[in-house]
């Protein structure tokens, strides 16, 4: 699998929306298209956008008549599953230790080692030391579910790193770049209150509706996804992130009757 782009960052936002107003796995060729032009994709952008992703994985596609319906893939799914469990509050429990996988894979087989890296990372891996990476909770099994086979001559292990109280959040702090995170969230939350604020006093329709709740909420999503999937215990004081939720229910709430009428105009509801 080959590194998310900005491109396919507004795919798995388009989903996301979709989804969040009406539940449903699978958008439309056309009005997937349709949402990135909105985005800023041309149609030929946006086409090659959807084929990079089947061809890395991220998306299949299926012909329903004469019309295409895609799907993100299982490994986005579940990215996407943690993100939202964070904008509720809900983080893992810290057990004291880092869980750990000390892979080996040669260098001929070099599509798989790439493919374990980004589906880690996905997952909320970081990389401690060449061919070790490290998460806050063991997501290892999870993490084999979404890998082939292993190819001859590799070797991947579970393991367990338990550190100090204070080389833990050291660690934590460097490998996750919290500092930077915090001063972003900061940023990026603020900018967000002030954008649903000017649309609550003076509401978009349809496109425009559209492309303001993404103004405001997209960046939120793209940090938010940023945010590594730590306990607690290992984040700094007053944790911007917390108020992630807070921020996005706001937006919905202000913007939602209004992506309802843009998603029903585009989809040939109305």
């Amino acid at each position: 699998m080959a590194e998310m782009t900005p491109g396919m960052g507004l795919v798995c936002f388009a989903f996301g929306l979709a989804r969040a107003a009406r539940p449903e796995t699978q958008l439309a060729g056309p009005v997937l298209i349709r949402m990135l032009s909105d985005l800023g994709l041309s149609e030929a952008a946006g086409r090659s956008v959807l084929l990079r992703m089947r061809r890395e994985g991220w998306l299949s596609s299926e012909r329903v008549g004469r019309e295409a319906r895609y799907r993100l893939a299982p490994v986005i799914d579940a990215a996407q599953d943690r993100v939202n469990r964070r904008l509720h509050g809900d983080r893992p429990a810290w057990n004291g230790s880092f869980n750990g996988v000390l892979y080996m894979v040669p260098e001929r087989h070099r599509a798989f080692r790439d493919r374990l890296r980004r589906c880690a990372q996905l997952l909320g891996y970081v990389r401690l030391r060449p061919g070790l990476l490290i998460a806050t909770t063991d997501r290892c099994e999870e993490l084999m579910s979404l890998l082939p086979p292993s190819p001859p001559g590799s070797q991947m292990l579970s393991v367990r790193l338990t550190l100090s109280a204070q080389d833990s959040h050291r660690v934590v702090g460097e490998l996750w770049g919290l500092d930077a995170l915090v001063a972003r969230y900061r940023t990026v939350l603020a900018d967000a209150r002030d954008r649903t604020t000017r649309a609550e006093r003076h509401p978009p329709r349809h496109t425009a509706a559209f492309q303001a709740f993404a103004a405001a909420t997209l960046p939120v999503y793209e940090i938010a996804d940023e945010d590594p999937d730590l306990p607690a215990e290992l984040l700094p004081p007053d944790w911007p992130g917390q108020h992630v939720g807070a921020t996005l229910h706001r937006a919905f709430h202000v913007f939602g009757p209004l992506l309802e009428d843009y998603l029903a105009t585009i989809s040939g509801d109305e």
